[in-house]
């Protein structure tokens, strides 16, 4: 088995385990359900001398449910609604997009 494929299948235990659905909605208006891991904002950030919390929520998807060429816009999980922020970022082996969001 390749490198790859072991990868994706270590992804897809990830996100058979710790996913959950979501309804997404991209900048050209169109509509997809996919599989998200939501990651809650709990980073404490230096910056000077001041600690700082920040409110910024993390989502990954996996690259298979989604179009990459599309901009994901929000993501609706259990009827609360996060506005996409920045470019996503996609992992090392291209399996995962990393996208930052707030909840609105």
């Amino acid at each position: 088995m390749s490198f790859q494929a072991s990868a994706s299948k270590a992804v897809d235990a990830l996100f058979a385990k710790f996913g959950r659905a979501a309804h997404l909605v991209f900048r050209d208006n169109t509509e997809a359900d996919a599989t998200v891991i939501h990651r809650f904002p709990d980073r404490i950030v230096d910056v000077m001398d001041t600690r700082v919390h920040t409110g910024t929520d993390l989502f990954e998807l996996r690259l298979s449910e989604v179009d990459p060429a599309k901009a994901v816009y929000q993501i609706i999980i259990d009827g609360k609604t996060y506005v996409a922020q920045g470019e996503p970022v996609r992992d090392q082996h291209g399996l995962v997009l990393r996208i930052e969001a707030y909840a609105s």
